[in-house]
């Protein structure tokens, strides 16, 4: 063989063998054990919602058993304490640059959150939103925070069992197509730096907002909905086949987080990925997960083209469409929203990450009349103001199969204490772990001690619909709605 071309073989072999081990290590810190999950994101910029404690009640019916929320409103944590449905709380922009004060921190978590942990079943801090997107100071704000946060948390023994990250736009990215060229925008590298450092410190996950629909017009209708029944396009580099745009765009955000490569001088910060992955590989890099926080389908409205934070315009899939607005509808909504979740819980992952648990939120539960931005941004809603579905859509909840009967938020107080009362005289259901001074005690609420003393007698009977009839003030549930040392049997 001739020695150029030989040394060009063995240069080519070197360079797969470089990019294979160190995804194969990447993948291997990805966490891999606990079950892909789909949430629902509750924005509340809106003067015509339903009240919290209706919403926890809505939530529940629909089995949808992860929530995000963009505050730390005490109205709605309350409304969700006990019902075992897993929040994600968000500090608002706005807020970030109070969370610049340690003190001030630690005072905020003492009473905006640990009133309510862990009756609510608080599992992330989100710390901002998209702030690459905001002008000014707001993206430099973002890591101290959540350095503050994490210490406030570490002084509460909570580091490990809540996790602290920050949602960003794919518009972060200034490259997405090949995905396995996925690369970071080099305007963000500062940023960005400590970010993933600190994510990989906390093992905490990466949280990014991907929304196909702003891929229409470089892409096939078919490829945003999980529709295609072929390959839409093979990666070059990795040989692997693609059918939809969600597992590219998250592809794609996967390789950017292997190839961070500060180093290098490319303007497009796009360095190749043999060079970056085999840096990986040397820096041990860990980035526990990556939770896709928002993702969804508009049901009507119009934007302007590419108006949108979510850079459409980083696509290139050699296809092309006409107008976004054509193709928000509800059908189109319904169909996106449904393969999604089809999708996320077949258990396939994706191309880079075969057999990888997903974590995706769905925007939003709500349409939000007062969300600022094009028309379009106003009807993401699977629900409207009165509560009545939008366009049908199941939730898989978490599929245990058991119920618990608890105390609906939506009964009288006098109601629920006769039905206590009942429950733990007549009834003979145990209730003395909700005594004073018990496991079950906190949180000293009426609804809280009745929902235990209505399971209580729930499981003693046999399960049935009349054992969690309680008047009309007890439902059924199924998620687990143990917290703590509090088990509901």
């Amino acid at each position: 063989m001739n020695n150029i071309i030989w040394h060009q073989f063995l240069k080519s072999m070197a360079s797969r063998f470089k990019l294979v081990s160190a995804l194969s290590l990447l993948l291997l810190l990805l966490d891999f054990c606990r079950g892909s999950n789909v949430g629902v994101d509750y924005g509340m910029d809106a003067d015509n919602l339903p009240s919290p404690d209706q919403v926890a009640q809505l939530v529940r019916n629909h089995n949808i058993q992860y929530l995000r929320i963009y505050n730390y409103r005490p109205e709605v944590l309350k409304a969700f304490s006990n019902t075992g449905i897993e929040l994600m709380v968000g500090v608002p922009n706005a807020d970030l640059s109070q969370f610049q004060s340690q003190p001030y921190v630690d005072s905020w978590l003492r009473t905006s959150i640990l009133p309510y942990y862990p009756a609510t079943k608080i599992t992330h801090i989100t710390v901002g939103v998209e702030v690459t997107n905001y002008p000014d100071n707001t993206a430099n704000l973002v890591v101290p925070a959540m350095r503050n946060v994490v210490s406030a948390l570490k002084s509460a023994n909570l580091q490990g069992k809540i996790k602290v990250s920050t949602p960003l736009s794919f518009g972060v990215l200034s490259k997405s197509f090949p995905p396995s060229e996925g690369a970071f925008n080099s305007g963000y590298e500062n940023v960005l730096r400590l970010l993933l450092d600190f994510l990989e410190e906390n093992q905490s996950p990466f949280m990014v907002n991907l929304y196909p629909i702003y891929a229409i017009g470089a892409s096939s209708l078919d490829a945003v909905l999980f529709k295609s029944p072929s390959t839409i396009f093979v990666d070059q580099h990795t040989g692997l086949s693609y059918k939809n745009i969600f597992d590219a765009q998250l592809d794609a955000v996967f390789y950017a987080i292997a190839n961070r490569n500060f180093r290098t001088t490319r303007n497009t910060f796009d360095a190749q990925p043999d060079t970056v992955h085999f840096t990986l590989a040397n820096t041990n890099s860990r980035i526990n997960d990556i939770i896709v926080t928002e993702t969804g389908w508009p049901t009507h409205g119009s934007r302007p083209p590419h108006a949108s934070t979510h850079n459409a315009k980083t696509y290139n899939y050699g296809a092309s469409l006409d107008s976004v607005d054509d193709y928000a509808n509800i059908d189109n909504a319904q169909t996106y929203n449904t393969n999604l979740i089809s999708h996320v819980m077949g258990g396939s992952g994706t191309p880079a990450m075969p057999g990888a648990n997903l974590d995706v939120y769905i925007f939003s539960l709500f349409n939000e009349n007062l969300k600022q931005g094009p028309e379009i941004e106003r009807n993401f809603g699977l629900f409207d103001p009165e509560m009545r579905s939008v366009y049908n859509l199941n939730f898989p909840g978490k599929g245990t199969g058991k119920s618990w009967c608890i105390a609906s938020s939506q009964a009288s107080n006098s109601a629920l204490q006769n039905a206590l009362d009942w429950a733990c005289g007549q009834g003979k259901a145990d209730c003395s772990a909700i005594q004073p001074g018990q496991r079950c005690f906190q949180p000293d609420t009426l609804v809280s001690h009745a929902s235990f003393a209505f399971n209580n007698y729930y499981q003693k009977n046999g399960a049935t619909d009349d054992a969690c009839s309680f008047g009309g003030t007890g439902i059924k549930v199924s998620t687990d709605p143990s917290y703590g040392n509090c088990i509901y049997n």
